[in-house]
């Protein structure tokens, strides 16, 4: 068991890191548990790192766990963030969608975006259903995409009614 204090500074040495950790087949384990247990203040700048890095990261597999890691713990407004800097990047949520663990980046990506957002993100998976489809990974994007425009619907009938 190490004191606080100490667990502190020695994370404060693998927040520089955080890229090329995120990208290592046994790091990117070290960064999830940070982004899981860290301090609030190093997770925010870790998330920092993270989106700048975004399009490299989304595009591998060890990335695309710490992606998933960073958008289900870190602090809602950095979440919100790394949510935009992956809209922001054309093709990466239909690449992450058949991936292992990018799909469920995805699915973190479509509960926390809003508005305008979350239609344009809704509407560049939806227009590559015929691709997802094919993938397993993508398929649950795409019945999770079906299943949120039934509710719309059920929705919209009772408000109608």
């Amino acid at each position: 068991f190490c004191p606080g204090n100490q667990v502190y500074r020695l994370v404060e040495c693998l927040v520089p890191e955080v890229g090329m950790l995120s990208r290592h087949p046994y790091g990117n384990y070290v960064v999830q548990n940070l982004f899981q247990h860290g301090a609030d203040d190093q997770r925010r700048r870790m998330a920092e790192a993270l989106a700048k890095e975004i399009r490299f990261l989304g595009s591998e597999t060890c990335g695309c766990a710490v992606v998933s890691a960073a958008l289900t713990y870190g602090p809602y407004a950095d979440r919100q963030a790394i949510a935009k800097s992956l809209l922001r990047e054309p093709g990466l949520l239909v690449f992450m969608a058949c991936t292992r663990h990018g799909h469920t980046a995805v699915l973190q990506v479509l509960q926390l975006l809003v508005g305008a957002e979350r239609k344009e993100a809704n509407r560049r998976l939806q227009s590559e259903a015929g691709a997802l489809s094919v993938s397993r990974y993508g398929r649950i994007i795409v019945d999770q995409l079906d299943a949120s425009e039934a509710q719309l619907l059920c929705l919209a009938s009772r408000g109608g009614a």
